[in-house]
């Protein structure tokens, strides 16, 4: 078997290899973002929570100081019952107006946490049917997932054994070209000759229209044992049946 056939062997059953775990890593990728999206979501409703529980702490502590402070002015009423004089009197007046001044300040702000906590509640339910319908993505993302890996791993496994039989039929050169340019073309390693022109010999890359030197071509119409590359992509070329056909004509 000449060095083409041996690489277009490879490449045949490489680019199936290729489609199979791009259609994997396409469910993967699809997980992996909805999983992400989910997480996020997740981390700001833990936010959301973790203020609400500073604030109903804070708002919990603003009244048990209202309630001290309220108790203090009962006694302080008490007293101003039961004072001797102006003096005395105006004095313990002033006390409780500062305790009053200081306690309603103190249920102001109290309501005004109570009231973000309300905020922050609708906030945190609004965000839990966004985290509903993230979970419910992510849950079938990774069904799909699961079933594709069902659908191709039988078929994954008896390609990847074919490949790397074809793989040891080539030369460790060309093997070694072949293994770069399809990590660089995502598996698409070799491109078939196309005819631009029959009557002035013109020929080209299939995959990238650049136009094939004559004498590459006539290496690749030769025995088959010349790996030509194309200047701009750096693809192997290869000339399939049909157009070895019409160079012949």
């Amino acid at each position: 078997m000449s060095l083409m056939r041996q690489l277009l062997t490879l490449h045949r059953v490489n680019t199936q290899v290729t489609g199979l775990r791009q259609r994997l890593d396409s469910a993967q990728r699809f997980l992996d973002a909805q999983q992400r999206t989910l997480n996020e979501l997740l981390q700001q409703g833990e936010e959301l929570r973790r203020q609400m529980r500073q604030l109903e702490a804070t708002t919990a502590n603003l009244e048990t100081e209202g309630k001290s402070h309220a108790e203090r002015i009962e006694k302080l009423r008490t007293d101003l019952n039961s004072s001797k004089n102006d003096r005395q009197y105006q004095a313990i007046l002033a006390d409780m107006k500062s305790l009053q001044a200081k306690r309603d300040e103190l249920d102001a702000t109290a309501i005004g946490h109570m009231d973000r906590v309300e905020a922050l509640r609708t906030q945190l339910a609004t965000l839990q049917g966004s985290i509903d319908e993230r979970t419910t993505l992510r849950d079938r993302a990774k069904s799909e997932l699961d079933q594709r890996v069902a659908d191709v791993s039988t078929r994954l496994s008896e390609l990847e054994t074919e490949r790397e039989i074809a793989a040891r039929a080539v030369p460790a050169d060309a093997r070694k070209t072949f293994e770069r340019v399809a990590k660089e073309t995502e598996g698409e390693a070799m491109a078939p000759v196309i005819e631009v022109s029959r009557r002035h010999r013109e020929y080209a890359c299939g995959a990238c229209n650049l136009e094939i030197p004559k004498e590459s071509f006539s290496k690749l119409s030769g025995t088959g044992e010349s790996l030509v590359q194309c200047k701009a992509c750096a693809r192997i070329l290869y000339i399939d049946e049909d157009a070895q056909v019409a160079v012949g004509e």
